[in-house]
């Protein structure tokens, strides 16, 4: 059985993260998975080997970050490299790792992406980051691979309550980071008419997010909920779910809001452009404009919600775990041989 190494060098809770458990708990059926992490982290099946490496939170330049990895990989002596991220990226992208079959996933658009010339594959997670790459003039094997999440356990039926209760129900999901554009669209919200806001996820920017809902007068409105392990749930009681982000490769949220027919706006970033109807879009940084999109589509929600049939169907079959997997079974057996 081949030995397949990942390296992480987040401690976060965000997508990327999600993605790297969902994928190697996937894989590890067909492989035999390392996963090489910086902190404790939950979430892994019992057969896929999780080595924590602390010094991998740290600078990307340490040369004691370096020494210990290096060390590390040369004892596992895995048959490919499979790292996530850019700083994981740059971490083996000197001509010291040649001796792996390297292979890299880019979850977001890149300005600099030069430190992937010497993979041997890499995986975009939207045709928005493949063009982006492609255009730095990168020439090596690329490939998408979509996010894939795990379905619902039964078909998930249209919501009936969806687009009539009062006030409606608006969900957001992500790490409270400033490209998330949080900010952005709480101070939006006072333009919006009738709707509560719930934002489901932690990070640094939760104190300046707090004191934004107490200067807009928003304390009946918006809530933060904080990490939550029920994000299905949460999205299927429902009526909209908003991305307000700067930049966005392909989040993982965006799959789960698909597979809970939960119909979604987004600003036009990223892998959102070209995959979701252009009624769904807006203009990125601009508060006014998201507002008026959001009540906009709350003004007739079961017609906004049925242009989103044919993305619907599409994520039971493409956007799950077991495409996401199969897709890359088939790049490590190229690689591989």
């Amino acid at each position: 059985m081949k030995h397949i190494v990942h390296i992480l060098a987040s401690s976060g809770t965000g997508g990327m993260e999600s993605h790297v458990q969902t994928l190697c708990n996937a894989l590890a059926s067909q492989f035999c998975v390392t996963v090489i992490i910086p902190a404790e982290m939950s979430g892994f099946a019992p057969d896929v080997q999780v080595i924590i490496l602390k010094t991998l939170s740290g600078s990307r330049w340490n040369p004691l970050l370096h020494f210990r990895l290096w060390k590390l990989l040369k004892a596992l002596n895995p048959d490919l490299l499979h790292v996530h991220g850019s700083k994981a990226a740059q971490l083996v992208a000197s001509k010291r790792y040649q001796c792996f079959k390297r292979v890299s996933t880019v979850h977001g658009i890149k300005k600099k992406s030069r430190f992937l010339l010497g993979f041997d594959h890499v995986i975009a997670v939207s045709e928005a980051v493949k063009l982006q790459i492609e255009r730095q003039g990168f020439v090596s094997a690329i490939s998408v691979v979509l996010n894939g999440v795990v379905p619902f356990s039964s078909p998930v039926c249209s919501q009936g309550g969806r687009g009539t209760a009062h006030p409606f129900s608006v969900l957001a999901i992500g790490r409270l980071a400033p490209v998330k554009g949080f900010d952005l669209l709480i101070r939006a919200w006072p333009l919006v008419r009738e709707a509560k806001l719930r934002i489901a996820g932690d990070g640094p920017e939760r104190p300046h997010l707090l004191s934004l809902i107490e200067e807009k007068g928003l304390g009946d409105r918006v809530e933060l909920l904080g990490h939550r392990d029920d994000v299905r749930d949460l999205l299927l009681a429902s009526d909209l779910m908003v991305i307000s982000s700067l930049r966005e490769g392909m989040p993982l949220v965006l799959a789960e809001a698909l597979h809970a027919r939960c119909p979604v706006v987004s600003t036009a970033v990223g892998g959102m452009v070209g995959f979701l109807p252009e009624c769904a879009l807006t203009a990125s940084g601009d508060s006014v404009a998201l507002a008026r999109k959001i009540n906009e589509v709350l003004s007739d929600l079961p017609t906004f919600s049925r242009t989103f049939e044919a993305l619907y169907d599409f994520a039971r079959t493409r956007l799950t775990v077991e495409a996401m997997a199969e897709q890359t079974t088939l790049i490590y057996k190229r690689i591989l041989g």
